[in-house]
């Protein structure tokens, strides 16, 4: 029986998690902000071990993505499932605009997503669904005055046409942190909970909780209890900003805290955060009043030796994998993403290959340039591609590129010339760009690779015989150099021009930390 596990559950840019039980499989959601497809989905028999499968909002009439600037697009996400169908609720920031996506399972247990969504006129974002005696509510935080003061908000809608049909009202304004947001409802024995997060998504982030005899309040906060859940000041533990959270029910009835936090590297006396928010899980006992969440405290490990009941419904080892695609299936693993929109025209899969053709709109411009990327999941790891020989140039260029934000990434780019193969570096740091020379291949390149540590990112192409390289602070690439945390670092290849990009394998693999 499993003891303990590790807290990620789901590593990388994961952050707003939310989490529904459907007959004995939990299905999550995540933000994806302007990357596509919009809203990650991933799906567990275990808790530990999370199969991702495709995105949800793949077309526009779902969710337009194609003008989303950096960390907009797809906010916080809620995933809940009633009158046998699921629902998942959010804002695109990029349009302003709140709706549901309604899905139901297929025959072979995939959900299919409507193409159409239900849109819900409110002033605000992290709408959450609540539905009870076949009414329907939607919670959500937004500002109520023009001083800029933010509050809990509460609308019954109409589900299929989503017209409000009452509020929207007050029902909180947190406990006085900065930023009071993520609302979801919780309904426990005839009394209901509010669960919120506050203080801001950084070193001040703390989850609340507020209950009232009333679904339209007063939620009441207890002095006792807040914040519930929170590292804000526990400056040592190696999982901080936690806040967003969910609480749900396994399959034995028990209760499961879901939320997201972060894992900075220490890097000469100050924290960056390369990976963005993750997902983390913890067991929470609910024999009194007020949940207990793990002991009080966000770890990293999770010890379960005061969880029991919990024990028995982790049935499985916590594995984690490296990241290897070969190009072997007839579709992307959903582990891939792009930029605002699909690259249907540019990409094509087959003989155990990708091949991704090159655009002449750039990772900068406010669009969707020949893009692929996966999420960096560790502090140290590698991110490999081999590279196919009927890869062809033209007057184009290939190569690897790393970005937390349209103005702040690097890459590593190689384009023939006269039979050689020139090999530059592409870097941009805020308003300043750099573009260097680095040498020359006299063969084609076989492999780029991009190594990460938690204070430096090294650039490398090889041509088997001989290597090119240069090296840059991870500083650049941290939330902290762009003052917000909604996105974390994505790696992938990268196409410029009328180059035609042909790739064998795509490899992301934990390395030692140096």
């Amino acid at each position: 029986m499993i003891k303990t596990y590790q807290n990620p559950i789901i590593r990388g840019m994961y952050p707003d998690p939310s989490i529904v039980l459907v007959k004995d499989t939990y299905y999550m959601v995540n933000s994806t902000f302007e990357y596509y497809p919009g809203i990650a989905l991933s799906k567990s028999t275990d808790l530990l071990n999370w199969t991702k499968v495709p995105g949800i909002a793949v077309r526009k009439e779902q969710a337009d993505l194609s003008h989303a600037k950096s960390n907009e697009g797809i906010f916080a996400v809620c995933i809940r499932f009633f009158k046998g169908h699921f629902f998942v609720i959010t804002t695109n920031f990029a349009e302003f605009k709140n709706f549901i996506i309604r899905g139901s399972l297929n025959e072979r247990g995939e959900i299919v997503w409507e193409q159409e969504r239900i849109e819900i006129d409110i002033m605000g974002i992290d709408p959450d669904l609540y539905h009870e005696d076949g009414r329907t509510y939607v919670s959500f935080t937004g500002y109520i005055d023009d001083k800029g003061t933010k509050a809990i908000q509460q609308a019954e809608i109409d589900l299929q046409t989503g017209k409000i049909l009452r509020g929207p009202e007050v029902i909180s304004f947190g406990t006085g942190g900065r930023d009071v947001e993520g609302p979801h409802i919780i309904k426990r024995n005839n009394s209901y909970y509010l669960l919120a997060a506050e203080g801001g998504t950084g070193v001040g982030h703390m989850i609340t909780m507020f209950k009232s005899d009333n679904l339209w309040g007063p939620f009441e906060d207890s002095s006792a209890v807040n914040p519930i859940f929170t590292n804000r000041d526990r400056a040592n533990e190696p999982l901080q900003n936690i806040g967003h959270a969910d609480l749900f029910q396994d399959t034995k009835g028990n209760w499961w805290l879901t939320c997201l936090g972060t894992r900075p590297s220490i890097i000469d006396f100050k924290q960056i955060t390369n990976m963005g928010r993750e997902t983390l899980l913890y067991p929470v006992n609910w024999e009194n009043e007020w949940p207990e969440i793990n002991n009080g405290i966000p770890s990293e490990t999770v010890d379960l030796t005061l969880f029991p009941n919990h024990r028995r419904v982790l049935v499985n080892e916590q594995k984690l994998s490296p990241f290897i695609d070969c190009f072997d299936q007839p579709t992307l693993n959903p582990e891939w993403l792009s930029l605002r929109d699909a690259l249907d025209e540019n990409l094509l899969l087959q003989n155990s290959s990708l091949t991704l053709k090159g655009r002449t709109t750039t990772i900068d411009q406010r669009a969707t340039p020949a893009f692929l990327g996966i999420r960096q999941t560790e502090q140290a790891e590698s991110f490999s591609v081999m590279i196919n020989t009927s890869t062809t140039f033209a007057n184009g260029k290939i190569g690897i590129l790393i970005l937390i934000n349209d103005n702040h990434f690097a890459a590593i780019l190689v384009e023939e010339k006269e039979q050689n193969f020139i090999v530059s570096r592409y870097q941009k740091i805020e308003d300043v760009l750099l573009e260097e020379e680095l040498g020359v291949l006299a063969s084609m390149p076989v492999k780029f690779e991009l190594i990460n540590q938690p204070a430096t990112k090294k650039f490398v192409v090889t041509d088997g015989d001989n290597s090119l390289s240069f090296e840059t602070s991870a500083l650049h690439f941290s939330n902290e150099a762009i003052a917000a945390l909604n996105t974390g670092d994505i790696q992938g290849i990268y196409v410029l021009g009328d180059a035609t990009f042909v790739v064998d394998e795509v490899r992301r693999q934990t390395l030692s930390m140096k």
